[in-house]
């Protein structure tokens, strides 16, 4: 399908109940997340450890607005006005929109690239590239809140801190976009590998609005 001639604005939850269509990454060295779905939603147990979550999108669909629920166990064991921080750069919720564009892996790169980088680029559509990850984070200190940035480790990764989870229990969050995105993908990032965390974020809801 190309990406220029078709775009899908309808609202859509991604579905959160069976791992069909989820792909279940490791970074190299990192002990992965146990990811379990249920009827409850998709429940990510974390133990010191930090995997990608993806969900390719059946057709490219524009975001204006996202929509989230569900509930956490423990907050991260890390000084909330570091968090992101070398050394404490764990979150308990990201939510990344994979954002189409014209960035694309030659052949060089393609060999030497991390496992997570060519994923990526995988995910878009034939004859087509990708911009970045977008992701709305959830932080756990309220002077974090507002603050964005161009990931230091790599220029395709953009995070926003939208949403205060500073506390244990459940949450319903949402975010609306200052312009609509043309997004392939979804990438949860959930890690506490940094600051050796021990903790469990369940998600029972997720939706995207056009």
């Amino acid at each position: 399908m190309n990406i220029k001639t078709m775009i899908c604005a309808a609202a859509f939850v991604v579905p959160l109940q069976q791992v069909d269509s989820w792909q279940l990454l490791q970074y190299s060295k990192i002990e992965p997340n146990r990811v379990i779905f249920s009827q409850q939603g998709m429940t990510v147990n974390v133990k010191g450890s930090a995997s990608p979550i993806i969900y390719p999108l059946d057709q490219p669909r524009l975001v204006s607005r996202v929509e989230v629920s569900g509930s956490l166990s423990e907050l991260l064991a890390l000084d909330a006005n570091k968090q992101g921080l070398e050394g404490s750069d764990d979150f308990s919720l990201k939510v990344g929109l994979v954002v189409a564009g014209d960035k694309t892996l030659n052949g060089l790169q393609k060999l030497f690239s991390a496992k997570w980088i060519t994923t990526l680029f995988e995910l878009a559509p034939q004859g087509s590239g990708i911009e970045n990850i977008y992701f709305l984070n959830a932080v756990q200190g309220s002077t974090m809140l507002g603050q964005q940035r161009q990931h230091p480790l790599s220029d395709l990764i953009y995070e926003n801190n939208v949403w205060l989870l500073d506390k244990p229990g459940n949450f319903a969050m949402s975010y609306t976009l200052d312009k609509p995105l043309k997004v392939i993908a979804i990438w949860l990032s959930i890690d506490g590998d940094d600051s050796r965390s021990n903790f469990s974020t369940v998600i029972s809801s997720l939706r995207l609005e056009g």
